[in-house]
């Protein structure tokens, strides 16, 4: 899933090489340090988030390698370190999207990004630059939105009846 950018755009991935597995932190020294501030930052404030785990991956030709957090086995969004830059990609679906409409003001870059996501089934795939502060600490708001309605468990729509064990024939000779 490109998720909107070109095959040029993601052909610049700084960890391009599937054999070169790269260090969870190692955009802190590869980046110029504005940028490696950035991702520090987004860093900790994903890891910081109830349940959030972390992996590198790699994710296909396109992708390359990409920063993944997820909540158990449910994701969360996608880091890309392309160029000098970051970028997430980030999935909604159409009762997030409507919950994150009622939950208050959302910054128009994540507007934007949800408008213009890219909609394959259930889901919209969004991206969005991370190119100063305000970008990654209101990208920070939404993943522990996001981060909530993945940990909660779906209840049932009726409470499950009980049922009494049948008893056999013998049981039932016994207990007169």
């Amino acid at each position: 899933m490109s998720a909107g950018r070109s095959n040029a755009y993601w052909a610049a991935n700084r960890y391009a090489d599937e054999a070169a597995e790269p260090a969870a932190t190692a955009p802190l020294t590869d980046l110029p340090a504005a940028a490696a501030a950035r991702f520090g930052a987004l860093r900790a404030g994903l890891l910081g988030l109830a349940g959030v785990a972390e992996s590198v991956r790699f994710m296909g030709t396109t992708w390359r390698w990409a920063w993944e957090y997820g909540v158990g086995n449910r994701k969360l969004c996608w880091v890309h370190v392309v160029g000098k830059a970051l970028s997430a990609t980030f999935t909604m679906t159409d009762a997030e999207e409507d919950r994150l409409s009622r939950a208050g003001r959302v910054p128009a870059e994540i507007t934007r990004a949800i408008a213009e996501g890219q909609r394959t089934g259930p889901l919209k795939w969004c991206w969005l630059a991370l190119d100063d502060r305000r970008a990654v600490d209101g990208f920070i708001r939404l993943a522990a939105r996001k981060a909530e309605w993945l940990a909660e468990r779906p209840t049932p729509h009726r409470m499950p009846r009980l049922r009494t064990p049948r008893r056999t024939g013998s049981e039932a000779e016994d207990s007169e």
